[in-house]
């Protein structure tokens, strides 16, 4: 069977910065090779890359291979087209961040960044310097004996509205299909269950709006919003956390802070009060271990 396949290899330039290289393995006939969207070829053997939004052609760059060229549609498509777009390449680990990348600048900084050729490397900076944010929470100590390995599903970087009067939070969609409860109307009423760092429990209504086609959490939100000090720009991970040990405790899915660099003065108070909380309820954790993964009973 004649395919190709796409891998992600980090390298590091002569001059010290990271730089990100999608590579493809060989394996098609050349007569099946379809245009990648936004591609077109130039007479000096090199691509174009072009992208249709706002009723008007914006011009991408020339690029040396096709392939480059594809992705820089890609990552502009991200920044000028809002919801499920048409991708030449499916979503993986590195590229469903760069929304959250792309959120740091406005649309011309991001094309910019595309047409000199700078944004992989922009981009591998970034996923470098939030690599220890989503390690957060990596091992978990409670009542000192038993330890949990946590890792991180996925993080959304909170907006106005996520965090404002309408006490709700959208998942994104590629996220709530991946690792929360089927749900497809609003009729559905499903109860997430989570815990903090601090092993205190959490439930929210899971639901989705067919009026916006969108995931959210609605009932408890506003709660977890509230105690947490949530601002926009604010980050929520989501965990699943199970014992280093096997037969020592079970399986259980954690909600997970990192606050803006830029509130470093609100972060420090919030983690002042959770140290005092964590003092208070250090002889009840035991209580409240978790038992379900989103909602899902974990024997």
């Amino acid at each position: 069977m004649n395919h190709s396949s796409k891998r992600i290899i980090n390298m590091e330039s002569s001059s010290g910065s990271s730089e990100i290289i999608f590579a493809f393995d060989a394996g098609r006939h050349e007569e099946n090779v379809h245009k990648f969207k936004g591609v077109v070829p130039q007479q000096n053997g090199n691509w174009g890359a072009q992208i249709y939004a706002h009723h008007q052609r914006i011009w991408l760059g020339t690029f040396k291979s096709e392939r480059e060229a594809a992705m820089a549609y890609d990552s502009a498509s991200i920044k000028l087209r809002s919801g499920e777009c048409h991708r030449n390449f499916p979503w993986n680990d590195q590229t469903v961040q760069e929304p959250m990348f792309q959120s740091h600048y406005s649309v011309e900084a991001v094309l910019s960044m595309i047409r000199d050729g700078t944004y992989p490397s922009h981009f591998a900076t970034f996923l470098s310097t939030h690599q220890a944010q989503q390690g957060l929470a990596k091992h978990i100590s409670l009542n000192g004996d038993e330890k949990f390995c946590c890792t991180q599903l996925f993080q959304k970087e909170l907006t106005p509205s996520d965090v404002g009067k309408l006490n709700r939070l959208v998942i994104p969609k590629k996220h709530a299909v991946t690792y929360f409860p089927y749900a497809n109307d609003e009729s559905v009423d499903v109860e997430v269950v989570f815990y903090d760092k601090l092993m205190r429990l959490w439930k929210f209504r899971y639901c989705y709006w067919k009026s916006s086609q969108s995931y959210v959490f609605t009932r408890g939100w506003n709660r977890f919003v509230k105690d947490k000090n949530l601002k926009a720009k604010d980050i929520v991970a989501f965990f699943i956390c199970e014992p280093i040990t096997w037969g020592k405790g079970e399986a259980f899915s954690m909600i997970d802070v990192v606050y803006d660099v830029n509130n470093a003065d609100r972060h420090k108070q919030i983690l002042g009060s959770c140290e005092v909380e964590e003092t208070k309820q250090d002889g009840n954790i035991s209580a409240h271990k978790g038992l379900r993964l989103f909602g899902v009973s974990i024997s």
